[in-house]
């Protein structure tokens, strides 16, 4: 029994070594695969810093093109202030022109009405005289007819009575 108690212990021990052998040779190809990605870890590591030192001074570069693009908006933006302003005013002044010419051009054609209606007055005054003297005319030859005696009146008829009709008688109404 104990022969054959040390045998099974025996061809345990030799199970488990052969296992440990087989478990020993699989981590002896993972190691030598690591090894052999080590170079190339490395190599991306190296490949990982140059990127990030590159990706470094890019941001310091694009720092200070943020500052100055940032510099150049502020002076625009200044400047467009002020642009904005002096068009404000000037905006303002065109508006006080307009406001004068509207109130000009307002006088102008009430000037100009005023005229026309004293114009038309004044024609109607001279109309009116006219009228005034053309009834005192008419009523002077009336009063002069009446002083005239029947006797001249008819010798008067008579001579336009035959100028009448020697005008006819020439071919021409007069």
């Amino acid at each position: 029994m104990d022969g054959i108690l040390g045998f099974a212990i025996e061809g345990m021990v030799a199970l488990l070594l052969s296992a440990t052998i087989v478990y020993c040779a699989v981590l002896d190809r993972r190691l030598k695969r690591l090894r052999a990605d080590e170079g190339a870890m490395r190599q991306t590591i190296g490949e990982l810093v140059a990127a990030t030192h590159a990706a470094e001074r890019s941001i310091i570069a694009l720092r200070a093109t943020v500052g100055a693009c940032e510099e150049t908006l502020s002076e625009r933006l200044g400047r467009a202030q002020a642009l904005s302003l002096e068009m404000a005013g000037q905006l303002g002044a065109g508006e006080e022109v307009i406001e004068r010419i509207t109130r000009i051009a307002k006088a102008a054609r009430d000037h100009t009405h005023r005229l026309s209606e004293r114009v038309e007055v004044e024609k109607l005054e001279v109309e009116r005289e006219e009228a005034r003297k053309e009834a005192r005319a008419a009523a002077e030859r009336a009063e002069a007819i009446r002083a005239i005696s029947p006797s001249l009146a008819t010798a008067a008829a008579a001579e336009m009575f035959s100028t009448r009709i020697r005008a006819l008688s020439l071919g021409s109404a007069a």
